[in-house]
């Protein structure tokens, strides 16, 4: 798992950090506090983030949000994602 996302529309992010369902990305595009950001995580993995909110940082937004209705495999592909660890 890389850790890369590709928003529903337009736009990519990478994982930053995760807190069990918080989740920080680093993002091409800025989303509102409140908004649902869909998206797919390494292409396989769609999920829907609550979006607290976005802030300009460099080249890049960093988003933050908490995973909606997000299953188990979900989360525990966000959690690897943040670590950089890949299933054997």
């Amino acid at each position: 798992m890389s850790g890369l996302i590709r928003w529903s529309g337009d736009g990519e992010a990478t994982v930053v950090a995760v807190d069990a369902i918080n989740v920080t990305v680093r993002s091409t595009r800025p989303f509102p506090p409140g908004a649902p950001a869909q998206g797919t995580l390494d292409e396989v993995l769609p999920f829907t983030l609550k979006v607290a909110g976005s802030r300009k940082e460099a080249d890049a937004f960093v988003v933050r949000g908490r995973l909606v209705s997000a299953t188990v495999a979900v989360r525990e592909a966000f959690a690897r994602a943040a670590t950089g660890v890949n299933p054997s």
